[in-house]
């Protein structure tokens, strides 16, 4: 674009108080045409209340919010969306029994629409074009609650680009994302700001913030702590701000694995998976990379037994071993972390206590009767184990951050004392902060024994805590690297091949 930027987005004075604390407090912020500026800070630093507060979801108590000069009506988000806010959040807020194409004009009818009648032929068809136009080969018919959560994703970011909006909120729209489905949505948010309008980019992986954005913009305890040009900014600089201090570096997680071998599987099929052959030791730490569809779920959710296996064999310590169900991959001694943590793991309305006790209700009672003094021991014992920061287990889980959550969802994991501990995403959705603590529970983990796979779509997460990363592309193992072996060029290399079968030595 040309000419001088001119100021989209203004807030001035804004505050949000919750009871006794002020959750956010923003003196000033001007958001400018033609940039992509990012939004950091740790779980709780006030993102997501400033988010809500432009997208009109959140009232602020004090301040003013103008967009292109013109005040905005506060807790309104309809006035927010008519004022050109479109935000894309994590939560998804999609109707899964629509198709594609009917969740895209959700509350906005396609042309020809008259007195009330949808023209359903108009509105695939734009669908179809809109999806094309940002490179998604999604067939606008198909049923939403068919696609996986990064396709979820995809057409989340899709709704709101189609509305063209002034400010484009993306909050952490890579999370579930591949390498290269991450860079699409990078593209788009460039292209937002190039023709004109500003990109608010929420996001936790650092490297993306620094690749994609202008200026970056750090809250910490609610308020502005820092406003950054882009240049010459470092990821250490960045974390000092966000949490007060530098985190230092932690070593390559070391090797624990002792010989035994917990989990081998030898031309391994299921649907969209394989034929791959797998071995998984004790102790070790295996990642596997791939991109969106590549069957990393689908390996995991086989091996656990959520998904069935239609070929091949698996031994778990040294025992034939086929699961007709995920009950029978508990029993086996084999527990998942799933993706999406609130669909898939929590309980979100009822109390810690519930969350964590559930995969160990069979040993919390006698005779059918649950023992409530064991269920909140147990809950006391794993919240103290793995550093859930909450008021008390009685808490509804809802209230804690996505950081908080997800050890909460590890400690259930972890309260079975599995021998294969399957981890899909692990830190999906969550900050620094609590990243460096969810590796040092991985870590603990593979310590004491526990065999692992992590599938992650974040290669320095893999290359980070992994001892060796399989690779998988169309379901089947094209590569694997040992940490010596590791470079994020290889790695994506090998993702984007067309896996032609089983690669026996490769995954050994």
């Amino acid at each position: 674009m040309t000419g001088p930027a001119e100021v989209v987005v203004e807030l001035s004075g804004v505050q949000k108080i919750y009871g006794p604390v002020r959750v956010l407090n923003i003196d000033e912020l001007a958001l400018l045409s033609g940039q992509v500026i990012a939004l950091v800070g740790e779980n709780g630093a006030g993102k997501s209340t400033l988010m809500g507060s432009l997208a009109g979801t959140v009232k602020p108590d004090l301040g003013r919010i103008s967009i292109a000069g013109t005040d905005l009506p506060l807790g309104n988000p309809a006035a927010s969306a008519a004022a050109g806010v479109a935000m894309v959040s994590q939560e998804f807020p999609l109707v899964g029994q629509l198709s594609v194409g009917e969740n895209l004009f959700l509350g906005t009818p396609p042309p020809g629409t008259r007195a009330g009648l949808v023209n359903f032929t108009v509105l695939h068809r734009e669908a179809q074009r809109l999806l094309g136009e940002l490179g998604l080969g999604i067939d606008s018919r198909q049923r939403l609650d068919a696609l996986s959560v990064a396709q979820r994703q995809l057409i989340e970011i899709a709704k709101a680009w189609r509305r063209a909006p002034r400010l484009l909120i993306l909050d952490e729209p890579t999370s579930a994302l591949g390498p290269v489905e991450a860079g699409l949505v990078l593209d788009l948010a460039r292209k937002h700001a190039a023709g004109g309008g500003v990109a608010l980019f929420v996001g936790h992986r650092l490297d993306e913030v620094l690749d994609v954005c202008d200026r970056i913009v750090v809250l910490r305890n609610g308020e502005k702590v820092a406003d950054l040009p882009r240049a010459g900014v470092t990821e250490q600089q960045l974390i000092k701000h966000m949490v007060g201090s530098e985190l230092a570096g932690d070593p390559p997680a070391p090797v624990h694995e002792d010989g035994t071998v917990v989990l081998q599987a030898e031309g391994l099929t299921a649907h969209g998976l394989g034929p791959l052959d797998l071995t998984v030791k004790a102790g070790e730490i295996v990642g596997v990379a791939g991109l969106m569809g590549s069957g990393r779920s689908r390996l995991l959710h086989t091996v656990f037994g959520a998904q069935p296996a239609t070929g091949g064999r698996m031994h778990l310590r040294g025992k034939p071993y086929r699961p007709g169900s995920a009950k029978a991959g508990i029993d086996a001694g084999i527990t998942l972390v799933a993706e999406d943590r609130k669909q898939q793991s929590l309980l979100p309305d009822a109390p810690i206590r519930w969350n964590v006790s559930l995969a160990r209700l069979p040993l919390l009672g006698r005779f059918g009767y649950l023992s409530r003094r064991r269920e909140r021991g147990l809950a006391e014992r794993v919240v103290q184990q793995y550093r859930v920061r909450c008021q008390s287990p009685e808490q509804p889980i809802r209230a804690l951050s996505g950081g908080n959550q997800q050890r909460a969802v590890f400690a259930r994991a972890m309260a079975t004392d599995p021998h294969l501990l399957l981890l899909d995403e692990p830190t999906r959705g969550v900050d620094v902060g609590a990243k460096a603590e969810i590796y040092r529970l991985i870590e603990e983990a593979a310590a004491g024994g526990t065999a692992i796979i992590v599938a992650s779509s974040e290669l320095e997460e893999l290359m980070h805590i992994c001892a060796r990363i399989v690779v998988l592309s169309h379901g089947c193992a094209t590569a694997s690297f040992t940490r010596a072996e590791y470079s994020k060029e290889a790695i994506i290399g090998a993702a984007a091949a067309v896996g032609t079968g089983v690669l026996a030595e490769a995954v050994r």
